[in-house]
């Protein structure tokens, strides 16, 4: 089942974040105060197996900015990669932000090897590179960003 998360998804939101071991201790405990943030126009998504979460997204719009909106997270449990679950997310994430009447979405990630799945997973679901900002994250380490109209 994909939808929206609720503040009751958090510790199964959190299980999922742990589970993939891409975050380090401080920065599970962000991503848990930015899924509680009464403020925040995050919007988050879940895919459900029963009562497991097996995937999470969420996005944020873009300050100062016309209707645009940025991908902060995608992860999939790692038992269910490549089963659709990442495309479900992003065409849900999607047809959510269309609907709202949203213009652009806007995906940054890694140059690094480790992340060359996720760059071709983007471009194959129709995103276009838009360019790279060289060294961003560390060195040699690039920002590479995707965009895709809504």
């Amino acid at each position: 089942m994909l939808r929206l998360l609720q503040l009751t998804d958090k510790e199964k939101m959190l299980e999922l974040v742990n589970k993939t071991q891409m975050f380090e201790a401080e920065e599970l405990s962000f991503i848990a105060d930015t899924f509680e943030e009464e403020s925040s126009e995050a919007i988050w998504f879940g895919k459900f197996d029963n009562e497991l979460m097996i995937g999470v997204a969420y996005c944020l719009p873009m300050e100062m900015t016309n209707a645009t909106w940025n991908v902060l997270m995608l992860l999939v449990d790692p038992k269910h990669h490549r089963s659709g679950i990442g495309r479900d997310l992003m065409q849900l994430m999607e047809s959510t932000l269309t609907k709202q009447g949203q213009r652009l979405l806007i995906v940054e990630t890694s140059s690094t090897d480790d992340f060359q799945t996720a760059r071709s997973f983007y471009s194959a679901i129709g995103y276009a590179q838009q360019g790279a900002i060289e060294h961003y994250y560390d060195d040699n380490d690039h920002k590479i960003t995707f965009i895709k109209r809504l």
